[in-house]
């Protein structure tokens, strides 16, 4: 008499279980994330090149250090509007970066290379990245014409809790036939 009664109640509280845990399908693939832990300069640089290029507002602000970040733009290219970046923070790269993307293609196709690329350590866990930029953008604003923006980037990075941060950035421009990345972050933040 145990037996079957030890048996029905097994079934019983195993269909119960069954009923608590549902199986959802899996996520589609272009959902995976491609953030990858920044244990090096090196990964930290392919995360915002691949935000960028991409797009990701939550890998791009990912890539950045808090409330100790600063923006400091080209003089040329931020001209009368300096005050515009006098207290640029890790909130203004959001929401330049957000308003970019509302009118960017469904399916970005930016491209942002770096050459000439320097690395200066002040300690083992701070150092200086430069390098030239060229960043191809592709947007849907027919009031920002440029598509190709040009010039000289110096990154503060830090290394805290083994992950690698922008703690600020430095735009230079480094031809006048061209804009530079503060053209895209000025028309952006207030458009």
């Amino acid at each position: 008499m145990r037996r079957p009664a030890c048996l029905l109640l097994f079934l019983l509280l195993t269909g119960l279980c069954c009923a608590c845990f549902q199986i959802r399908d899996p996520e589609p693939a272009d959902a995976v994330s491609e953030w990858l832990q920044p244990t090096q300069i090196d990964i930290l640089l392919t995360n915002f090149t691949t935000a960028v290029e991409r797009l990701n507002p939550a890998n791009y602000e990912r890539c950045f250090s808090g409330p100790a970040y600063r923006f400091v733009p080209d003089p040329t290219a931020a001209g009368t509007t300096a005050v515009l970046f006098a207290n640029w923070s890790v909130s203004e790269e959001r929401d330049y970066f957000n308003s970019l993307r509302r009118r960017s293609p469904a399916t970005p196709a930016n491209r942002l290379t770096f050459t000439s690329r320097r690395d200066q350590f002040f300690t083992t866990d701070s150092a200086e990245v430069s390098a030239l930029y060229q960043l191809r953008i592709v947007q849907q604003d027919t009031a920002f014409r440029p598509t190709l923006l040009e010039g000289s980037i110096r990154l503060v990075v830090r290394r805290r809790n083994n992950e690698w941060k922008i703690a600020g950035w430095r735009d230079q421009r480094t031809t006048t036939a061209r804009a530079s990345w503060t053209d895209l972050k000025k028309y952006f933040i207030s458009h």
